[in-house]
């Protein structure tokens, strides 16, 4: 990876994240468009920048860029460099300190696992995943059912294979002891999942009802709370 294209790179994104006038915004999207991203080589630069850039404005917006670029060039990046990738995202988002770039950063988990996953590679984002997931550490749960959450949106087929596991793993989180947002998130996730619950299985219908009252009691936490976002993202499940 070539050092100045991702200094390069960086120096756009700060112009564009801290701009203030619509003339400069788009200037650098112009050249942003036409000079970094029409090659592979922006993939690796953009996760550099998501993981690196000391400005968390910068780092997510590099996120965000991202994301967009995965479908387009992910298949055209090496296996060795994919591989250094993937470790070095899962790395990223366990280190970062916000949540604006933590979520950025599982949407592009979510788009490199919908073309990984089907092709058999990131054999082990899922137990990665469960491992945050059962974490002492509140923000590496959070961590671990958000991209779960996402996942559901681009490879819920495979995750439906993995029911049981994910009811007893959000059988857990939907009570969790500490955050608010991970209880909130495991509802959103459940939500998803219960798309992928075969009616006719009988067992799997039983466990998802017995989820519900717990559901309702996080809906009912936030309303007496007050936290209003929390609840509309209830109400929206």
């Amino acid at each position: 990876m070539d050092p100045q294209f991702v200094s390069s790179l960086q120096d756009r994104l700060q112009q564009l994240a801290f701009a203030s006038d619509t003339e400069t915004l788009q200037t650098v999207t112009a050249s942003l468009g036409q000079q970094y991203y029409t090659t592979p080589a922006c993939i690796p630069a953009l996760l550099t920048v998501a993981k690196d850039c000391e400005q968390w404005q910068v780092r997510q917006l590099a996120a965000v860029e991202l994301r967009k670029r995965v479908p387009k060039f992910w298949d055209e990046i090496e296996d060795a460099v994919q591989q250094q990738m993937r470790e070095a995202i899962l790395k990223a988002i366990i280190d970062e300190s916000n949540d604006l770039v933590r979520h950025s950063l599982a949407r592009v988990i979510s788009s490199i696992a919908k073309s990984d996953i089907p092709n058999q590679k990131w054999s082990d984002l899922i137990q990665f995943l469960y491992k945050c997931c059962q974490s002492p550490t509140s923000a590496h749960r959070e961590i671990g059912v958000y991209v779960l959450d996402s996942l559901f949106e681009t490879i819920g087929d495979t995750l439906s294979e993995h029911l049981q596991h994910l009811f007893e793993l959000f059988a857990v989180l939907i009570n969790d002891p500490e955050s608010l947002t991970v209880q909130v998130t495991t509802l959103e996730a459940l939500g998803k999942m219960a798309d992928y619950v075969d009616p006719d299985d009988r067992s799997a219908v039983n466990t998802f009802q017995g989820l519900v009252p717990p559901m309702v009691q996080v809906l009912q936490k936030c309303l007496a709370g007050g936290e209003e976002e929390f609840a509309q993202r209830c109400f929206e499940v």
